[in-house]
């Protein structure tokens, strides 16, 4: 058993702000850690005791985490205690059997001033709280394709994390440290959270705003600005799939130099590289929707269910209903 003490040299009782941060069974521990420990160095950096970080469960009980860690809570989300932010970390469980009274706390949260977040698929119980209809948001890249479909009113895009007035939402992983460390900037400089970075071996911070990077894409931002904008056509084309010829006019090259750019930056053609993206979508729609198959297909750019088999298993080295059966 694991447990995440507070530790006394740099949080007193009375903090500066205090976060909290509710785990959901099968949390995701990466990017609950980060963020915790992107708290714990800002205090040392600080030489200050300015943030303080409660943890809490549903019901006050240790919570293990989807890779098997068990981390004791001070408490339960019941409690009444005082906090500046709320985070929801949640991953695989993110839509557990205690909903109702999840949700009603949380709008108490709300309505109370609480500035409310969340970690990697948290997002999704924010949503099914109704607490993300006015704000822009982002999840985790797994989960996009079916937030996406169940909530089609809200605002969520690809970024790394988001902060929309008083929501904060983060993707998962480390951009939970990054979004931290763009709290601390905003109220103590950028300078103190490169300091922060420094402790973490970090040679750079993403802004918010650069999109997570999914399945078979490569970063984006290695790439030259007219590949990069290539790329993104391709993503928000992805049920009406562009010929090479409308996205090399839309980048003001010739078909011949966008196949040029594309084998010499990617070792592959556009068309390849086109249909690898599609049939990553199809994959995320197969593993965190119950969309129909030859629903799937469609949206990912194939007219034919036997022609999207096909590809898929080329690509997967199973079929589509196979994928589905083994998550």
């Amino acid at each position: 058993m694991t447990r995440m003490a507070h530790d006394p040299k740099f949080l007193s009782d009375q903090p500066a702000e205090t976060m909290t941060f509710l785990l959901v069974e099968r949390f995701s521990a990466m990017c609950f850690i980060a963020a915790i420990e992107g708290l714990r160095a800002a205090n040392l950096v600080l030489t200050q005791k300015t943030y303080g970080w409660r943890i809490i469960s549903h019901d006050g009980q240790p919570v293990t985490a989807s890779n098997g860690m068990v981390i004791q809570v001070d408490g339960s989300l019941m409690d009444d205690f005082p906090t500046d932010y709320l985070f929801v970390v949640a991953s695989l469980e993110f839509e557990p059997p205690y909903q109702s009274r999840l949700k009603a706390r949380l709008r108490q949260f709300d309505r109370n001033g609480v500035k409310l977040g969340s970690l990697s698929l948290g997002t999704w119980i924010l949503a099914r709280a109704g607490l993300l209809e006015r704000s822009k948001c982002t999840i985790h890249w797994e989960g996009l394709p079916a937030f996406q479909d169940t909530f089609p009113d809200i605002n969520v895009v690809n970024d790394l994390y988001v902060i929309d007035r008083n929501r904060y939402t983060s993707s998962g992983g480390l951009a939970g440290m990054e979004m931290i460390l763009g709290l601390v900037a905003e109220k103590h400089g950028q300078e103190t959270a490169i300091k922060i970075a420094n402790n973490f071996q970090l040679d750079r911070i993403r802004n918010a705003s650069s999109h997570q990077r999914s399945g078979a894409l490569v970063r984006m931002d290695t790439m030259p600005p007219s590949l990069q904008v290539a790329v993104e056509l391709m993503l928000a084309n992805l049920e009406e799939p562009l010929t090479n010829a409308q996205i090399a006019k839309r980048i003001n090259t010739s078909v011949r130099n966008l196949e040029r750019t594309f084998l010499r930056k990617l070792q592959t053609s556009p068309a390849k590289y086109y249909l690898a993206l599609r049939l990553e979508k199809a994959r995320e729609l197969l593993i965190n929707t119950n969309l129909p198959t030859v629903e799937i297909a469609l949206q990912c750019g194939f007219s034919s269910s036997s022609y999207f088999a096909k590809c898929f298993h080329r690509e997967f080295v199973m079929r589509p209903t196979d994928m589905r059966k083994s998550c």
